[in-house]
Formats: structure tokens, sequence, C-alpha cells
């Protein structure tokens, strides 16, 4: 069983309630960690979403950290309205990745539509803001492309898949991977971007490989490697970036999981 943290928040334009969910490490039964930094726990992003859209009002406001002090927007336990039963909560579903639903094409569509949309509307941002909206949209792209294809006949033949599922996947994995393809020119241009924010905010070792993932998702593999042989030492994930930079591969994949 899933267990998580819940919160509430109040919008600052409507005052709706939100309830928000914070997944408890003790709680977690698998995560998986991928090449872009996105990990996924329990089917669930393990970074908190910043940004919400308020299902009530459509606002669009940034989440306040969550601390143990308990402020005016966000709060540990529920309001005596709440309690009472007096007004209505809207629930995590609602707002959890703008509502999209992320196992259908459309959802996943959407999903990159509302980053992309957020990098305009929400300016002027800090260069943290920004790394997170133009992370989020790379998360998003990738998503695309994320998952294997399971297409293998080996798979249909051994009964694993019914013949219509087996066709039903490879038609949409083809699909996207097509959408993927025709976003290129964002996806390349949001990467140079999240770069030059890197290279002004962070000097970790950690972020020279990210760095380096960076740009071989962007296809400048020189770049690539000449930063991973730049690092004093090396981890299963620069190991594996290494491998695909030899490879001339762009895709996103996964590290641990």
């Amino acid at each position: 069983m899933t267990a998580f943290n819940v919160f509430y928040i109040t919008c600052p334009n409507c005052n709706a309630t939100l309830t928000g969910k914070k997944l408890r490490a003790i709680a977690i039964n698998y995560s998986e960690l991928y090449s872009d930094g996105k990990m996924v726990c329990n089917e669930l992003i393990s970074e908190p979403q910043k940004i919400i859209k308020c299902p009530s009002c459509a606002n669009i406001f940034w989440l306040p950290e969550i601390v143990d002090e308990i402020d005016s927007e966000i709060r540990a336990t529920p309001s005596d309205e709440v309690k009472e039963e007096k007004i209505a909560v809207y629930s995590y579903k609602s707002w959890y990745q703008f509502g999209c639903n992320t196992s259908l094409i459309e959802g996943k569509k959407a999903l990159i539509d509302h980053h992309f949309q957020l990098l305009v509307m929400l300016k002027p941002f800090t260069v943290e803001q920004e790394l997170y909206l133009r992370r989020s949209l790379l998360w998003a792209c990738n998503d695309l492309i994320r998952f294997e294809m399971v297409n293998k006949l080996s798979r249909l033949f051994s009964g694993s898949f019914s013949f219509q599922a087996w066709r039903r996947e490879r038609h949409d994995r083809i699909i996207q991977k097509i959408l993927f393809l025709k976003l290129n020119p964002v996806y390349k241009s949001n990467i140079s971007r999240m770069i030059e924010l890197i290279k002004v905010t962070k000097e970790k070792e950690s972020d020279k490989a990210y760095l380096a993932e960076l740009y071989r998702e962007k296809g400048n593999f020189a770049k690539a490697m000449e930063i991973v042989n730049e690092l004093h030492r090396s981890t299963h994930y620069v190991y594996q970036i290494h491998k695909k930079i030899t490879k001339k591969s762009t895709s996103v994949f996964k590290v641990a999981g």
C-alpha cells in the first residue's frame, strides 16, 4: 500500500482548498531513475510538483515550500470548514500534472503544451524557477520515448500479449516517436537553454555529469565526451553516458530500477 503525507493548499486567487500528497520514503515499493534526472517512485514523480493550476478558477501559482511550519497557504491539517464538510476540496488528481492522463498519447501531448505555455506565461522568473520549468518540459518530451517499445514478436508468441494488445502498443509507440521527432526543434532549444542555466548556477561533479547527458541528448557527442573525460571519477551513470555516446545514441535511458 502506498502511503502519503497529505497537506492542504489554498488558492491565492479564489481561496479554493486543494489536497496535496507527498510520498513517504518508507512507503516506496520501487523507483526508477532515468538519465534525464527524472525519478519515478510508485508511478509518481519523486520531485513535488511546484506549479499548480487551480481546478476551480484556473489560476496558476507556485507551490510554497513544504516545511514543518504551518503557514496561510499550505497546511498539514485541514481547516475547520473542510473538517465540517462545509466547502468542497479538490483532490490531488485534479491538479497533479495539470490533470493530464499521461497514460494516453493525448495526455502526454497536453502536458508538453502546458509546460511550453508556462514558460511564456510565467515570465519573469528566477533561474531556479526557469530551470524547474525547462526540466519538466524535458521530462514531458522524453516521456514520448522513455519506455521501450513492447512489440517484440517473442512477447506475442509467448502469450504475454494478445495480438490486439501487441498491435495497439506498437501503433502507440510509433505515433509517440513521430510526435517526438516533430518536437525536435523545441526539444533541442529547451536543452540548450538548460545548459546555459546549469553552467551559471551549478559547479558540482554530478552537475557536470548531467551537463554531459544534456549534450548527448542534444546530439553534441563531441562536447559530451569532452565533459565525461574531464570528470574525476566514474560512476555507473557516467559509464552509461559514455557507452551511449560511443553508440551515437541520443535517447533517454534508465539508469537504475
